[in-house]
């Protein structure tokens, strides 16, 4: 889903239409749109992660900048295996000195800030089943200032929503599933 399509479908929970059936821009809401937008794919992002995977060579240094969108590294492979060698601390891959490996990173990534000149052709990075819950969260940031609107039923379907879709294996904030059948964990 795009930021343009999340918009089209903000407008038409708010009833944001003339008596002729046509959209109508309201200034105050559109202004609005981007930043709240912004919150629900990050909000969103906390359940349904953004999962990426990137090379990492390793100057030699002891310490390598991560990609700059790295919430939280999930493996780490090193020659097609799994290692546990490297640590992420602040922002950085931390080994010892003199390692120059080529690794790859599995990682739960934040989502890029939509700003208010962000394009309505922005895709949503979390996947398309989260990205349908997130017009219900702006809708009821859109009626929250309104004392006579009710923000609550459009929040209430954005929980339920999030809800049902389930977390996934992990999350930015470190959960993860634990599978109890047969002892393992």
């Amino acid at each position: 889903m795009t930021l343009g399509d999340g918009k089209r479908r903000v407008l038409m929970l708010l009833d944001e239409y003339s008596s002729g059936g046509a959209l109508t821009v309201d200034a105050d809401v559109m202004a609005k749109m981007n930043d709240c937008f912004d919150a629900a794919q990050k909000d969103m992002a906390l359940y349904r992660p953004v999962r990426r995977r990137a090379a990492l060579a390793l100057s030699g240094g002891g310490a390598d900048a991560l990609p700059p969108d790295v919430a939280r590294v999930s493996r780490v492979t090193k020659d097609g295996k799994r290692t546990d060698a490297y640590e992420a601390i602040d922002g950085k891959l931390v080994y010892a000195a003199g390692d120059t490996s080529v690794l790859t990173l599995d990682y739960l990534a934040r989502p890029a800030t939509i700003a208010p000149e962000t394009p309505d052709d922005y895709e949503f990075e979390v996947g398309e089943e989260a990205a349908n819950c997130l017009p219900f969260f702006v809708a009821a940031q859109q009626l929250i200032p309104d004392l006579v609107a009710d923000y609550g039923a459009f929040y209430n379907l954005y929980l339920q929503m999030r809800s049902a879709l389930g977390r996934s294996g992990e999350t930015a904030q470190g959960g993860r599933v634990r599978q109890s059948l047969y002892g393992r964990g």
